[in-house]
């Protein structure tokens, strides 16, 4: 998330809720049913850039690359929990998404998201339904466990798309999207034979298999990951048993810094390309914070963009369980800035946190 001068100011959670409140859904349903034209006028995207993915769709390699996510939802092995239900013919696994169908909650213009992704015109944010994680403290629950959203196509995706960049955003920002990889992967192919031109942000929890993110070499511009847990025990007691997590996770991370390297921002401030790590603070260390920034310090370079986190509060049924059924403490917070910076972490973007209970 981008520097906090408030406690609650534009977290993902009062974004949405905000948006639903206002007619959110409504602009969501407007999109569905009246899809921009096929000539409609593009935004070009800033300072000549030219996303990854425009080469692979001229030479056919994008829409290839998607039907090869796509026959793997016949035995799905499109997240790390690897089901095995075949969701090409309407079975659900453990994310629960429905068949092959996408489901979407919302696509709008986002201002909650890190600076040199939101720039002055924001971030084009489309959060996508279900995860395979399942965290027991997810501020968004509605979306990723309920599944609250419009059931739409891929042509309604590239629309969505289409429209994020007309309105003059600096990156199609897709959340949570492991699962509709091979449909996302589809409407990119669409979008970009009718103009789309900006960055595609992969926003994922981090928890990606390789095999997968290898098939997104070229496509995407920017990796967004979180690296939640260093303890598999954590990960397992909190995120349903996925006690792979921080291996996963580790793997996946070193793949996207290979691909897109460190982020830089433009002259303008805005990031078009690079790795983008984010992690939330817990309560009691039940992430293993410092650990994971020895890790970074250790095997990526040292002006790697982290973003340290300090909205942790304690959705969905994180009251179930006591160690984290609270918010972090403001010396919680700085005992992992402090580590990060003794690490010789250059790149690290620090939240305001002086709202924090000592």
């Amino acid at each position: 998330m981008m520097k906090n001068k408030f406690p609650h100011h534009c977290t993902r959670r009062c974004f949405l809720a905000d948006t639903a409140k206002f007619g959110g859904r409504l602009a969501l349903a407007t999109l569905l049913l009246k899809p921009l034209a096929a000539e409609a006028r593009s935004r070009p995207a800033d300072n000549g850039f030219e996303p990854s993915y425009l080469r692979l769709h001229r030479s056919g390699e994008l829409r290839q690359r998607a039907e090869k996510l796509w026959a793997m939802m016949a035995e799905c092995r499109l997240c790390p929990r690897q089901c095995g239900v075949n969701r090409l013919e309407g079975a659900t696994g453990f994310c629960r998404s429905p068949g092959s169908n996408l489901v979407i909650s919302s696509a709008h213009r986002h201002f909650g998201e890190e600076r040199p992704l939101v720039g002055r015109r924001g971030s084009g944010t489309i959060f996508l339904t279900h995860c395979g994680l399942r965290c027991v403290f997810c501020q968004n629950w509605e979306i990723s466990h309920l599944g609250r959203g419009h059931t739409s196509s891929e042509e309604d995706l590239a629309e969505m798309m289409l429209h994020l960049q007309q309105t003059g955003c600096h990156n199609i920002n897709l959340v949570s999207p492991s699962h509709y990889s091979a449909s996302i992967l589809k409407a990119l192919d669409i979008a970009a034979g009718k103009g789309l031109r900006l960055p595609i942000v992969y926003n994922t929890c981090g928890w990606e298999r390789q095999e997968i993110v290898a098939l997104l070499d070229g496509v995407v511009d920017i990796y967004l990951p979180d690296f939640k847990y260093w303890d598999p025990g954590m990960s397992e007691k909190y995120s349903a048993g996925a006690d792979d997590y921080p291996g996963v996770t580790r793997q996946a991370i070193l793949e996207m810094h290979r691909q897109v390297g460190v982020a830089r921002p433009g002259p303008d401030g805005i990031m078009q390309r690079g790795l983008m790590i984010r992690h939330l603070v817990m309560p009691n260390n039940k992430g293993g914070s410092k650990k994971i920034m020895e890790w970074i310090a250790e095997n990526l370079p040292q002006d790697t963009y982290v973003n340290i986190m300090a909205q942790y509060t304690p959705y969905h049924k994180a009251f179930d369980f006591p160690k984290i059924a609270r918010r972090i403490t403001r010396e919680e917070y700085q005992e992992v800035v402090e580590r990060a910076r003794e690490l010789g972490l250059t790149n690290l973007d620090v939240q305001g946190y002086w709202w924090l209970r000592r």
